[in-house]
């Protein structure tokens, strides 16, 4: 009677084998075949045709990619910006002041001109963003 229990799991397992195999082979079983035409796929080809049998894959893989290493501490250590002294830092802030001065004055001169509603709104736009640049120099 010991084993009478390990027959009926085994014979349980068996069955639900059988019955997956079986399942599958008639699913392949009920797959029509497939055609190739000259460039035409299908799967009821015309007698006046001359077609080819083409063998389908119907099972898709996926790779999923790797996740992403952390930096490791190496790519992580950069080199210290240099140092660059007040008085050439502020030759180059009034560099760039003067930069954006001039292209504040351009950019004005040409929404004078400008007509068009789009025109008039990308004006705006622009000169706000100039002046957001200048307000943020020292």
């Amino acid at each position: 009677m010991k084993h009478r229990g390990s027959f009926l799991v085994l014979a349980y397992v068996l069955s639900y084998s059988l019955i997956y195999a079986l399942n599958s082979s008639m699913v392949l079983a009920n797959e029509a075949p497939v055609w190739r035409c000259g460039n035409m796929y299908t799967n009821q080809p015309r007698a006046d045709q001359s077609c080819e049998s083409v063998t389908l894959n119907t099972r898709e893989e996926t790779q999923v990619p790797q996740p992403l290493r952390p930096p490791t501490p190496a790519n992580k250590a950069t080199a210290p910006a240099p140092k660059v002294d007040s008085l050439a830092q502020r030759e180059r802030d009034a560099q760039a002041k003067d930069i954006l001065n001039n292209e504040l004055k351009r950019l004005n001169e040409r929404c004078q001109a400008a007509t068009q509603n789009p025109a008039l709104q990308r004006c705006a736009a622009d000169q706000a963003a100039l002046k957001r640049e200048l307000a943020r120099l020292p």
